[in-house]
């Protein structure tokens, strides 16, 4: 390879067409659920796909090629880029040591490769604030679509009288078979939306408001327990970080005594203290860790492999007389679900990361949130995911694992462009710093 021309080097008009695939992936990731197969393949015989693969790939195709008439090479060392490489080690040793090869190494490459490749497409090619909020609208795209079905389908329930809040899931959607995948994908959405709209001076800050406020409703309509704690976690940070924060703070908690005025949510809540309860989700959850635990305890250094939670977990399941049907793909808590399906490797992966995601966070939260609002509002999104996380998967599922790693990319380099303001340097690819611009 040749040596790589510097950022100011670079035509303005360089990796346009990345630029915009990187914006297409990020409003296109409910087309995961548009499936296909290509058949006759050697070894393989059949490959499937999705419609979400086919815009992610058709991405990075364009940056390599945009990328080979520049003359200029990716950049690897990003503050994740070491992390990386660990976590593709993990990967093919899961997928070595999995009972099923093949479904292995479809899990390996929808939700461990290719969405890494679109975090160092999106490092490389959004060079200044504006590219990362046209990013951050992207994403709201595809929350606007999932609270938008969430909507329909809470009122055709309630329509037609089919709306039980005693069962659980309670509601029913058209996207998945659970509510809960639209309140882990809207999460992060609402704290990103509500951070910018509230906490700083930023372009399209009615853009923010209006998203805060569509995906916010939509994300309560999940009827997911989970959602709601990340809610309150989020709204209670949000307040934390604003100047006005006692004032902020007394209205969340008049908030949430409204919010557990009404039935629905009082319902919901009840269903959880009640280990009886049919809806009560933490009695199973509290087996299915329990034998998680134990499965981890037996195989600590590799875990299930990539696709063999379900076949390895029924003895373990069977042992503490618990039922040993398994619905579950995944053991439901965010640690669980690195350590049991990318073994130990896995687990420091997920320890380094959030490590690393705290360390580029922090610095430019303690020079106040109005300085760099950008990293504010990911520091609120991210706590939406670590909260949910304790009792859901927010990364394992096509869409999810590729707004996880779009909204790394946006910690990078909203990182970098900060780092300026607080007299750091510059960590990643070259970006250049967002200019305060007025609210429109």
């Amino acid at each position: 390879m040749g040596a790589r021309p510097a950022a100011a080097e670079v035509a303005p008009g360089a990796f346009r067409w990345s630029r915009r695939g990187v914006w297409l992936t990020a409003a296109a990731l409910e087309t995961y659920v548009l499936r296909g197969r290509v058949a006759g393949l050697p070894v393989v015989h059949t490959l499937p796909f999705t419609v979400l693969e086919l815009v992610l790939l058709l991405t990075v195709a364009t940056f390599a090629v945009e990328s080979w008439r520049a003359r200029r090479w990716p950049r690897l060392s990003t503050p994740f880029g070491s992390l990386i490489a660990l976590l593709w080690v993990a990967t093919a040793i899961a997928v070595a040591v999995s009972p099923d090869h093949r479904d292995a190494l479809g899990i390996a490459k929808a939700y461990l490769v290719e969405p890494v490749l679109y975090f160092v497409v999106a490092v490389e090619v959004l060079r200044t604030g504006d590219d990362r909020e046209r990013l951050v609208l992207a994403l709201y795209v595809t929350g606007l679509v999932v609270a938008v079905s969430q909507a329909v389908a809470v009122a055709h329930a309630v329509l037609t009288h089919t709306l039980n809040l005693s069962v659980s899931p309670p509601v029913p959607t058209w996207l998945w078979t659970n509510n809960n995948f639209g309140g882990i994908l809207l999460d992060p959405l609402v704290g990103l939306a509500a951070g910018l709209a509230v906490l700083g001076r930023v372009r399209w800050r009615r853009w923010h408001i209006a998203a805060a406020v569509v995906l916010a409703v939509g994300d309560v309509l999940t009827m997911s327990r989970g959602s709601w704690l990340a809610l309150v976690a989020m709204a209670l940070l949000l307040a934390a970080l604003h100047p006005q924060r006692r004032r902020l703070l007394a209205l969340c908690a008049v908030g949430f005594v409204v919010a557990l005025m009404l039935p629905p949510i009082r319902h919901r809540v009840e269903n959880e203290l009640n280990f009886t309860s049919p809806a009560n989700s933490l009695v199973s959850r509290a087996n299915l860790w329990h034998a998680t635990l134990d499965l981890i305890q037996a195989r600590p250094v590799t875990g299930a492999g990539l696709a063999g939670y379900q076949q390895e977990i029924g003895s373990y399941r069977q042992a503490l007389h618990a039922p040993i049907h398994q619905t579950h793909v995944y053991p439901d808590e965010l640690i669980l679900d690195f350590w049991v399906e990318l073994g130990v490797l896995g687990f420091v992966f997920f320890l380094l990361f959030w490590g690393q995601l705290i360390g580029l966070l922090l610095p430019p939260l303690r020079a106040g949130p109005a300085r760099a609002p950008m990293v504010a509002a990911l520091a609120v999104a991210w706590l939406g995911i670590g909260v949910h996380g304790l009792f859901d998967s927010p990364y394992w599922k096509n869409d999810l694992s590729v707004e996880w790693w779009a909204l790394t990319a946006l910690v990078v380099l909203a990182a970098a462009g900060a780092a300026p303001a607080r007299g750091a340097p510059r960590t990643g690819a070259a970006v250049a710093p967002a200019a305060p611009t007025p609210p429109r």
